[in-house]
């Protein structure tokens, strides 16, 4: 049977212990994704009086990482900037929406699950290296850089299953000497290739507990987790390019001052912003998979065209002139008397330009390409940082 990737989702959920999978009940709609796990197998090349190179496989470290991409609305971009900085306490309250505080800091780790077909890849302890936030066709679009500790999606029956009062269900050990870690209480999962649905109410080891039921299957048959029913509600649009507001400044205050009306800002063409954690996946004892996600020195850029006006930004590229930059995106109102507004807002009181060409071509306007690094900014001590309205209350981050 063949299967459409429209048919597919993405879910996800924050941890409450970094590594310890949840099940994900947070449903983002998906643009792509390429999220894969590297089993590193390597070829047995061992002398074993062959003729031939190997006849077998080995095992290596396996990584879990690729990329997620989703549009920027409200209420996801929340999730996306809480796996890449540190969320504060949040105020507000649903009638005038929440506001979210983000700065440079420890994030949090989620589960995603994503649905492939008739079963679902599960990926847990799932940190980002690298949020992309840039606009296609006026749409505010998120491309996520994962790594993950482990992840659980297709497992095989270790013990056959004999009829009526089966409660246990053990799985082999060939891929992992801990099968079902990623699994959790109230996951369903299919049994056999008659595929019998049961409900785990308990995990442990290469054991899944479930209540007594009839289940007939041979040892090898595959055990799979069961995709959900997907629950979106209603969806915000994501931030539109055309809402943006881009103010440059001497300073922060002034750039976010230039923010307040829109003949103070800077008409921008195009705009990338890259907050990178630069994560280590380290392996070690206890299992194949990463044993821990570090996070390495942050870092960020933001990439601008913009209309040449005069020779103030080459100068600041050649002098190497701090400047600040803040961004602020504008959604719909939340409150009924159409007073507030789901709102971005990011702030870097100190970037230099890295690069800045203007080329000339025939017919056209000379354009300022820009690429500002992202510096640490002693007097606000601090390099960035960012700040969500919407609706959504704190705790679902």
């Amino acid at each position: 049977m063949e299967y459409l990737g429209t048919n597919s989702y993405l879910a996800i959920k924050p941890e409450v212990t970094a590594g310890v999978a949840v099940i994900p009940t947070i449903f983002v709609p998906l643009v792509s994704e390429d999220v894969k796990t590297v089993v590193n197998y390597k070829a047995d090349d061992r002398m074993k009086g062959l003729d031939w190179k190997s006849d077998s496989l080995l095992r290596g470290n396996r990584m879990h990482e690729g990329s997620i991409t989703v549009l920027g609305d409200p209420d996801t971009l929340g999730h996306l900037l809480n796996m890449v900085m540190e969320k504060g306490s949040s105020t507000g309250s649903a009638p005038v929406g929440y506001t979210h505080p983000f700065t440079v800091g420890a994030s949090k780790t989620y589960t995603i699950d994503i649905k492939k077909g008739m079963y679902v890849q599960r990926y847990f302890g799932v940190k980002v290296d690298e949020l992309d936030i840039e606009f296609k066709d006026n749409q505010m679009e998120c491309t996520l850089n994962i790594k993950a500790q482990g992840q659980v999606s297709i497992g095989t029956l270790g013990v056959a299953l004999t009829g009526a009062g089966m409660t246990s269900i053990v799985l082999d050990d060939e891929y992992d000497i801990n099968p079902t870690r990623g699994l959790v209480a109230g996951d369903k999962i299919l049994v056999g290739g008659v595929e019998v649905e049961i409900t785990v109410v308990g995990v442990d080891g290469v054991t899944l507990t479930c209540a007594s039921t009839a289940i007939t299957a041979s040892i090898g048959d595959p055990i799979s987790l069961v995709p959900q029913t997907v629950s979106m509600g209603t969806l915000s649009d994501p931030f539109y390019f055309g809402n943006m507001i881009v103010g440059f400044g001497t300073d922060i205050a002034d750039a976010i001052a230039n923010t307040a009306d829109r003949d103070d800002a800077n008409m921008v063409h195009e705009m990338k912003i890259v907050i990178k954690n630069n994560l280590l996946a380290q392996n070690g004892t206890n299992r194949i998979d990463p044993y821990q996600i570090l996070t390495r020195t942050k870092e960020a850029q933001i990439e601008i065209k913009q209309l040449f006006t005069g020779p103030e930004q080459r100068q600041a590229w050649f002098d190497r002139k701090a400047q600040a930059i803040s961004i602020v995106g504008r959604g719909k109102f939340i409150k009924s008397d159409f007073t507030t507004w789901e709102l971005v807002t990011f702030n870097f009181p100190n970037v230099k330009l890295t690069d800045n060409d203007n080329k000339i071509e025939v017919g056209e306007f000379i354009i300022d390409d820009q690429k500002f690094e992202v510096m640490y900014d002693a007097v606000e001590a601090e390099a960035m940082s960012a700040e969500l309205v919407n609706k959504s209350a704190g705790t679902v981050y």
